[in-house]
């Protein structure tokens, strides 16, 4: 079987994806909290919030629009979730 790319992970990423998991915060840990002040940091101070899924990032987004607009576009890739999040936030 041939690689479609060989990863190269140092011993610095192991040991942070390592300390993590020891954590016991996967998803709203103190890391998290960490990514989220220095993105909003890097975008002038702007409130910034991570979501654990493309769903969840999809539906916030779609609520995040001003004004609200009535239809949004579905992705073929992913029909389900696209159709989940239009309908948690009121657009077809």
């Amino acid at each position: 079987m041939l690689p479609f790319t060989r990863p190269w992970i140092d011993e610095d990423t192991i040991e942070a994806v390592a300390e993590v998991l020891r954590s016991g915060w996967l998803a709203s840990g103190p890391k998290v909290a960490q990514l989220e002040a220095e993105l909003s940091s890097y975008f002038g101070g702007r409130p910034v919030r991570t979501q654990t899924s493309a769903t969840a990032g999809l539906e916030m987004a779609l609520l995040a629009c001003r004004p609200p607009r009535r239809r949004a576009w579905r992705w073929r890739c992913s029909p389900v979730a696209s159709a989940r999040a239009m309908r948690s936030s009121r657009r077809r």
